[in-house]
């Protein structure tokens, strides 16, 4: 060991030895002299297992135990409740004999230590941004006795709230808390998944004054990647889809072949596409023979549900595999898997990665078999004969494995939603407050800088006529009757916008929630298996369900993914070279170099070509800044947009040459409001409070945060 070993309690040592570590890892050993010799925020960026929770953890302890705090020493934040159960277990271990007091305060949490907490403030509080919220923004002398000796905050997965409503709601909880209290606490953030640390450094540091150091440790871990290519013809009444029915079994097959007998994740990118892979494998390993159970795990499966598979995966036997979405994405403990399966391209490099991560855990290789299955009936399957979700499938694995590069963060400008939550929970608590004190306590936030005064005025004018505010004589505002019923409602805190779904019960016990159900006696598709609607409650909220031999699907509304313009470069570059992957399989490789061919005939590796009677445009650039294009294009006049498959070709009829066109774009770019390509067919309610923002501020927060006019082009 070192001298850092020497400077811990003895608890730390005997957990030490217990666990037979017989060194430090060098992300351990980097965190300590950041931790020892500096006074800086801390974030760690190092592979899956590499150590990262201890590397913050034993430091932050160390010091709690040397000089004790009057009142929370440590927060620890998680953006998922299973998270901070499965860190509550590790740690409880760890702090046994130290006299330091661990509280887990989630929505699940025993109330009784909540409430231990709130009279004897101790320790370190594990809590989502939501239960946070409720703690900061309520009484100020309550604030003070819990959090005014607050020394650190550890963000764990870090990367997961820096472009996303709760991030901005977790900046403001921070930023809150310490002007309430005088205190500005030591951040610590942890991440697997990060290639540029700047924009993490940034976010941490925000508007303490203080640096972020970063301690990054690339994966030592080997990685196997392996890309399987399987095409699915279009139905034939011919031949009674014959062929495509093959085909799908084929498909099966292999997925079957490669999870039978092992631990396994199959990680999809929605639910539907979970809940008939689930269904359809354990049909294949029924009729196999096999004893391969087939579980699945998505937000929409019930929480009883998904904590069996959770604890079957954890069990480390090797007949058990778990198809699931994101929601086994994040370091949720699951054990040693001995693969991971993905069906189709990930939506980004991030994701790519941390999935890969889930499995490897025995120190081995992490392994990941992407399937690339072409639907021959899906429109993205076949653009002008190219393939480019195996082309994106093969973009994204020299991106993150060979290179190691993952999206970076967005910076949200326009946050009027949350704005408008944060002002509400301001007022929830108080005696009501003037504009000015509004916009020196509520709009100066960090995360309100680029929203202007002005803006601000035209929200609370609007909260005032929708009766969330209410002015009084002297022109304090107040919350309205709306906003008193909205402020303390139960589900206030959280400001990530949720679905009104319906509950579905067997014999009692939930399994699940859809969005929509059929009359009595129609089947839905839930947990990988299919269930016939027996009974629907009065208000139509929940439904009781008996097992089908039947057929069904269930399907959810979600977004369409978006791609960055590194990764749609890195498509050209795949099908404009002549490399032969060796990870990509015999029947992938001839399609790719199908593709190949085809882009070539179809124009694609120019930007900027003449195909029969009209221009063809494939920039190669990310979502946003294709769709603020093809919107460009469309509002040009001497422009006439034919066609377009986003986010690869646009179509178009114009006198324009290549060198005008950009020229033209540009000056629309920088002479105009982008909010004048914001339409009627735009859905601008895309957060939870958005509903109750007025429509010219939601087009502002359009523009400037869902479209991109930066277009760099590709030559």
């Amino acid at each position: 060991m070192t001298d850092h070993f020497s400077s811990l309690p003895p608890f730390l040592k005997e957990y030490i030895h217990t666990s037979r570590w017989t060194e430090f890892r060098d992300v351990q050993l980097r965190a300590f002299e950041v931790m020892d010799g500096t006074d800086s925020h801390l974030l760690l960026s190092s592979g899956t297992s590499s150590g990262k929770t201890e590397a913050a953890m034993f430091p932050v302890i160390a010091s709690l135990h040397r000089d004790p705090p009057k009142g929370v020493g440590a927060l620890y934040i998680s953006p998922l409740k299973a998270l901070i159960d499965d860190q509550f277990g590790r740690l409880s271990l760890v702090l046994r004999d130290s006299y330091i007091e661990l509280t887990s305060w989630h929505g699940e949490s025993e109330a009784g230590m909540k409430e231990r907490l709130r009279k004897d403030p101790s320790g370190i509080l594990q809590i989502t941004p939501e239960s946070l919220q409720g703690l900061v923004y309520g009484d100020p002398e309550d604030v003070r006795r819990l959090f005014g000796d607050l020394r650190f905050v550890i963000i764990d997965e870090v990367h997961s709230f820096m472009d996303s409503d709760r991030g901005i709601q977790l900046l403001c909880c921070l930023e809150r808390m310490e002007r309430v209290t005088g205190t500005c606490a030591r951040r610590i953030g942890l991440s697997a998944t990060l290639s540029d640390t700047s924009a993490a450094e940034a976010w941490l540091s925000a508007a303490t004054g203080r640096k972020t150091v970063s301690v990054v440790c690339p994966a030592e871990q080997k990685r196997d990647v392996r890309i399987l290519y399987n095409f699915i013809p279009p139905e034939n009444p011919d031949d009674g889809s014959t062929a495509r029915r093959i085909a799908i079994g084929r498909t099966y097959t292999r997925m079957f072949h490669e999870t039978d007998g092992r631990s396994s994740i199959i990680f999809v990118n929605s639910r539907i596409t979970a809940e008939r892979t689930a269904r359809s494998l354990s049909k294949m390993a029924e009729r196999m023979g096999s004893k391969l159970e087939v579980f699945v795990h998505h937000g929409s499966v019930s929480k009883e549900s998904r904590k069996v598979a959770e604890e079957r995966l954890r069990s480390g036997r090797s007949d058990v595999t778990t198809v699931a979405t994101s929601t086994l994405e994040l370091g949720v403990d699951i054990g040693s898997l001995d693969t991971i399966l993905q069906i189709g391209p990930p939506h980004s490099c991030s994701s790519l990665l941390q999935r890969m991560g889930r499995s490897g855990r025995r120190g081995g290789a992490q392994s990941l078999v992407m399937m690339c299955n072409d639907d021959a009936q899906m429109w993205w399957s076949d653009v002008y004969g190219v393939s480019v979700n195996l082309v994106r499938s093969i973009a994204m694995v020299e991106l993150a494995v060979k290179e190691g590069w993952v999206e970076p963060p967005r910076t949200v400008k326009c946050p009027y939603g949350i704005l408008l939550q944060q002002t509400m929970a301001y007022l929830r608590n108080s005696l009501g407050a003037k504009f000015t004190e509004l916009c020196d306590e509520v709009l100066a936030l960090y995360p309100f800088r680029f929203i202007t005064k002005d803006d601000y005025k035209v929200l609370i004018k609007y909260m005032v006529e929708r009766g969330l505010l209410d002015y009084l004589k002297d022109a304090t505002l107040v919350l309205g009757r709306e906003g008193e019923r909205i402020a303390f409602g139960k589900g206030f805190p959280i400001v990530f916008a949720g679905s009104k779904d319906i509950e579905i019960r067997f014999e009692g016990k939930p399994i699940g929630t859809v969005q929509k159900i059929p009359e009595v006696g129609g089947n839905i598709l839930l947990s990988g298996r299919v269930w016939a609607i027996s009974s629907i409650s009065p208000d139509g909220t929940v439904a009781e369900v008996v097992e089908s031999d039947g057929s069904s699907d269930t399907s959810w509304k979600s977004g369409a993914p978006e791609y960055h313009s590194r990764v749609l470069r890195k498509m050209r570059e795949v099908l404009f070279s002549d490399e032969q992957y060796d990870y990509v399989d015999d029947a992938g490789l001839r399609r790719l170099n199908e593709s190949r061919r085809a882009a070539k005939e179809a124009g694609m590796g120019k930007v900027f070509s003449q195909v029969n009677n009209y221009n063809r445009i494939c920039p190669w650039i990310g979502s946003r800044k294709f769709d603020t294009m093809h919107r460009m294009l469309h509002a040009m006049p001497d422009v006439k947009v034919l066609r377009y498959l986003e986010p690869y070709t646009i179509d178009i009829a114009c006198d324009y040459d290549y060198i005008d066109l950009m020229k033209s774009l540009e000056g629309y770019s920088q002479n105009f409001d982008l909010t004048e390509l914001v339409t009627y067919r735009d859905d601008l309610i895309i957060g939870k409070y958005d509903e109750y923002v007025p429509e010219s501020l939601l087009m502002k927060a359009f523009a400037a945060d869902r479209l991109d006019s930066d277009f760099d082009v590709a030559k």
